[in-house]
């Protein structure tokens, strides 16, 4: 018995990001590149910050899974298969700290931190150096960081949205997670205290304000305009936390940043970020688009994998036999969501059941959309009525820009019988607009709300153990120092 324990330790031990199994820590595989040359010239450094964005995508986390886990958490999907491997103990909201999600996705989004901590650490040290300084001008090197911190940041926004209780319960006091800045090179820095939720998120916060500044404006073509971060894309991420943490005043100033007065709303600094006329043109080849802030890109040869793809589990034209239909109690049949509405387009009808089919290519191909121009904009609609206590004439226009994109409907001023009716028709938009993204469950936390129950599970308030997810097995193995929320 002793024997089998002493394995599952080193087994939950070895997945740890502060695991001492050097090619974990590599941006890049030993194979490749010499730590010692890694910044030697600019394409070895590009490769590494190509590096980042891969593990960002693995389909553990940004790939998939992130976006699957906080969507069917809700009661927008309904479980086909009861598959323990896709899912199915957080649909029905019952995880523990053993579940193969809750160790998976931590695993996969700290692998990320510290490769990213790796990364910014070898770039700072080459800067030292006048011959590996000479490999990359002083405007890669900072475009280059503040990528990485970018990248950073979204890795701990999107930690605390499952594992920490959000920051307005207790204005951020609860425990948060791991605040991992340095790169773990050997078990020994294993053991680390959870930060804060505030704590965590002033980081945020801080990683996206060094980074403002030092990234380009454009990256200069389109594709990379949609996959890699540029001025826009830290403005769009921090509209996003601020609303997460009701500084509503704070989200207006971002916003306002990218977002001009009145519509025709299209970027007015940087990349000309804009909504698409038609949402169908977001979810199709090559998906490249102004709408796409910021999307992880896929091709057959570096693809989530079957288990991990968004169409896998959503659409029988990727898979035939896929894991989660809309289910008949959710958003599917709100009568708000009207019958002309082009968003309903994005469904599709098989075996008596209807599936979102917004991810639909076969070899699970399709872009994995981040952050979108759309999510500003009612970032900035939310924000800007909740900071004036009042619907304002703006909000209302920015709502009905992507709502009027979609069905051609719009509000005006009087369909609002007070503020509350009005932030209600924007958490329907949402919910209609996102639907299948990721942004479902870190609605209903970041307000406090109680998890809906859907066919035979039951709600899940914010007071119930199981409102988060717990610290892995693995992590409490290998932390000292760890502990779960109380």
């Amino acid at each position: 018995m002793k024997n089998i324990l002493k394995f599952l330790v080193f087994i939950f031990v070895t997945l740890l990001p502060g695991s001492c199994s050097k090619d974990n820590l590599d941006p890049v595989p030993k194979t490749s590149i010499s730590d010692l040359t890694a910044f030697d010239t600019k394409d070895r450094i590009v490769g590494q910050v190509n590096g980042l964005y891969d593990r960002m995508k693995n389909g553990q986390y940004r790939g998939g899974r992130f976006l699957i886990y906080n969507d069917i958490r809700a009661n927008d999907f309904d479980n086909m298969l009861a598959n323990g491997v896709t899912g199915y103990q957080t649909w029905q909201n019952n995880v523990t700290e053993s579940t193969n999600e809750v160790n998976g996705l931590w695993s996969a989004v700290y692998a990320a931190v510290n490769g990213i901590n790796v990364f910014i650490e070898g770039l700072d040290a080459s800067r030292l150096d006048p011959v590996k300084a000479a490999a990359i001008t002083e405007a890669e090197y900072q475009q280059y960081k503040g990528e990485a911190l970018t990248l950073r940041a979204l890795c701990y926004f999107d930690l605390l949205q499952l594992y920490a209780k959000p920051f307005n319960m207790g204005a951020g006091a609860n425990l948060g997670v791991p605040l991992r800045l340095k790169a773990n090179k050997s078990s020994a820095d294993n053991d680390l205290a959870r930060s804060t939720v505030a704590e965590v998120y002033t980081q945020i916060l801080a990683d996206l304000n060094a980074a403002e500044p030092t990234v380009a404006l454009t990256n200069g073509t389109a594709i990379l305009n949609t996959t890699r971060v540029h001025r826009n894309t830290v403005i769009a991420l921090k509209t996003r936390v601020l609303l997460h943490m009701n500084n509503f005043s704070a989200v207006v100033t971002e916003g306002n940043k990218i977002v001009p007065a009145t519509a025709p709303f299209t970027a007015t600094s940087g990349v000309a970020n804009a909504l698409e006329a038609d949402i169908a043109t977001v979810f199709s080849s090559p998906w490249i688009t102004n709408e796409s802030v910021l999307s992880m890109p896929m091709v057959a040869t570096d693809a989530p994998g079957t288990q991990n793809g968004l169409g896998y589990y959503y659409s029988p034209a990727a898979n035939t036999n896929p894991e989660y239909s809309l289910i008949t109690t959710g958003i599917l049949n709100n009568a708000e969501w009207v019958a002309g509405d082009t968003r309903r387009n994005l469904l599709t009808t098989s075996s008596g059941k209807t599936w979102l089919n917004k991810f639909r290519v076969a070899l699970f191909i399709d872009y994995v959309p981040v952050i979108r121009y759309s999510e500003v904009l009612l970032n900035l609609a939310e924000a800007e009525s909740r900071a004036a206590g009042s619907v304002t004439a703006r909000s209302i226009e920015l709502l009905n820009a992507v709502r009027g994109r979609a069905n051609g409907g719009t509000y005006v001023a009087g369909d609002f019988a007070d503020l509350t009716a009005f932030l209600d028709k924007i958490m329907l938009e949402r919910n209609i607009e996102f639907l299948g993204e990721g942004i479902r469950n870190m609605d209903i936390m970041r307000t406090v709300s109680t998890v809906p129950g859907k066919s035979s599970i039951n709600p899940v308030p914010s007071t119930s153990p199981n409102y988060i997810w717990s610290i892995p097995l693995a992590e409490v193995l290998a932390n000292k120092l760890i502990v779960q929320q109380l």
